[in-house]
C-alpha cells in the first residue's frame, strides 16, 4: 500500500515555499512508485475563513517585521521569556484552539502517512495530528532558516538543518534529542538545478541591457524593508547602472517605479517586476543583488553565483543569515545606510572586479549538493522503519 507524505506549503514570505518545493522535487525523483506526494497549502487549499484569517495574520506579521524596525527582534525576545515552544503549544491551544482545531481537519482530508513541514505551524499542526489522529504518522521538518529559533516545535518528529551552527543550537539551545536531529546541505529546486547559469542568455531572456553594470533589489515577497529607499537613492547616481526593482505582491512599490521606468536619467536603465517564480533568473542577469537577510532569497541568489549586499535584518534569523553569508562564507558584505550603499555601487560600476572574490565565493557554494535530496532519503529511512514496525 502507498505511503501518503502531505508537503505542506505555508506562505509566510516565500522562503518557506520554495524550500519544501525542492524536497517534493526530490521526492519524486526517489518515489519507486510506492510513495503518494500530496503538495497541499492546507491554510488555503478549501478556502477555510478560519484558516486563511489566520494564514493573512502570519502573513502580516512577517510584514511588520520588515517595516518595524527592532519589531522582529523584540517579539522573538518576548517569546523566550515567555517559555518558548512550550508557550506556543499553549497559545494553539487556547486563544488559537479554533484555527488549529480546522488545520487538523484538513489536515486529516488527506490522512497522511507522513507530514513534511518547512514552517512552526504547520510543524506544530503535524505533531498534533499525531496525537490526535494517527499515532504512527510520520513527522519531518526542514528548517530553512540558518538558525533555530524558539518557536520550532521540539516535542516529536525528525527536526532537519542545513549548517553546523543550526544544529548545534537546535540540540544546546532548544532541547532537541541529538537522535531526532540531522544535518544536510542547502537545499535547491529544480529550476535552480536546471539553470545553466548563463547571465548573458538571462539578461537577453529579459530585455536587459548587456553592457551596463545591473544591480537586482528586492526585500522578499512584499517589499516592505528598505527595497524602496535604496532604489530611491541608486537613481541619483551620474553613472550607467541597470536597476531592476523587484517588488514582489506589493502592488504600491511596483506601481511607483513603474511609472518612472520612462523618465529616469538617461545614464539609468529602471526596470520593475512583480512577483515571479523566477526571480533566481533576474538574479542570475544582475551584478549584484541588494536586499534583506532573507535565508532563501540570499541562498538563491548564492546558488546562481551572484554575490550579496545585506541592507537590513529584521530578527534573529535573518541576522543568523548575515553572519553565515556574509562574515562566514563571504558571498557580499552588509551596508545599512542608503548613501553608503550608492558609493559603493559606484565603486563597483567603476572597477566591477572588486567582485571577483564574492563571485568565487558564491561558487564554491554547489548546488549540486542539493540538500532536498537527502531529506527525502531520510523520509523514506524513517517509513522504511516505520514499515518495520507494523508489520
Amino acid at each position: 500500500m502507498k505511503k501518503r507524505i502531505l508537503l505542506t506549503y505555508m506562505e509566510s514570505g516565500m522562503g518557506h515555499i520554495t524550500s519544501i518545493k525542492s524536497i517534493s522535487d526530490a521526492l519524486k525523483k526517489y518515489n519507486d512508485g510506492n510513495l503518494e506526494l500530496i503538495d497541499s497549502y492546507i491554510m488555503q487549499e478549501d478556502k477555510n475563513p478560519i484558516l486563511l484569517k489566520f494564514n493573512n495574520f502570519i502573513i502580516n506579521q512577517t510584514k511588520q517585521t520588515n517595516k518595524l524596525k527592532g519589531y522582529g527582534a523584540f517579539i522573538f525576545t518576548v517569546l523566550e521569556i515567555l517559555g518558548k515552544q512550550k508557550f506556543m503549544v499553549v497559545v494553539h491551544h487556547t486563544l488559537f484552539k479554533r484555527t488549529l482545531n480546522e488545520a487538523l481537519k484538513a489536515i486529516d482530508k488527506h490522512k497522511p502517512d507522513v507530514i513534511v513541514s518547512t514552517h512552526y505551524f504547520m510543524t506544530l499542526c503535524a505533531i498534533e495530528y499525531k496525537k490526535k489522529y494517527n499515532k504512527n504518522c510520520i513527522v519531518v521538518t526542514y528548517n530553512p532558516d540558518n538558525n533555530v529559533h524558539a518557536w520550532w516545535d521540539n516535542r516529536d518528529g525528525l527536526f532537519i538543518v542545513n549548517n553546523p551552527q543550526a544544529y548545534e543550537e537546535a540540540i544546546k539551545r532548544r532541547d532537541f534529542k541529538p537522535k531526532d536531529v540531522k544535518q544536510v546541505f542547502f537545499t535547491a529546486r529544480d529550476e535552480i538545478i536546471n539553470s545553466h547559469q548563463d547571465k548573458m542568455k538571462y539578461r537577453e531572456k529579459y530585455n536587459i541591457p548587456k553592457d551596463k553594470f545591473c544591480v537586482i533589489i528586492a526585500d522578499g515577497a512584499y517589499a516592505s524593508a528598505n527595497a524602496k529607499s535604496v532604489c530611491k537613492e541608486l537613481l541619483k547616481t551620474s553613472l550607467p547602472l541597470t536597476i531592476i526593482m523587484l517588488a514582489g505582491k506589493n502592488k504600491e512599490v511596483y506601481n511607483y517605479f513603474k511609472e518612472q521606468e520612462n523618465t529616469v536619467k538617461e545614464n539609468i536603465t529602471l526596470i520593475t517586476f512583480e512577483f515571479t517564480p523566477y526571480a533566481h533568473e533576474l538574479y542570475c542577469a544582475s551584478d549584484l543583488f541588494i536586499t534583506k537577510a532573507g535565508p532563501n532569497a540570499i541562498l538563491d541568489s548564492v546558488l546562481m553565483n551572484t554575490p550579496i549586499l545585506v541592507d537590513y535584518y529584521a530578527h534573529p534569523i535573518e541576522k543568523a543569515t548575515t553572519k553565515l553569508f556574509v562574515d562566514k562564507f563571504k558571498c557580499g558584505m552588509a551596508i545599512y545606510n542608503t548613501k553608503k550603499i550608492r558609493k559603493k555601487i559606484e565603486e563597483f560600476i567603476q572597477n566591477p572586479t572588486m567582485l571577483e572574490p564574492f563571485i568565487n565565493n558564491c561558487k564554491k557554494i554547489d548546488k549540486n549538493q542539493n540538500g532536498a535530496e537527502d531529506v527525502a532519503k531520510f523520509i523514506i529511512e524513517e517509513i522504511k522503519k516505520l514499515n518495520e514496525k507494523t508489520t
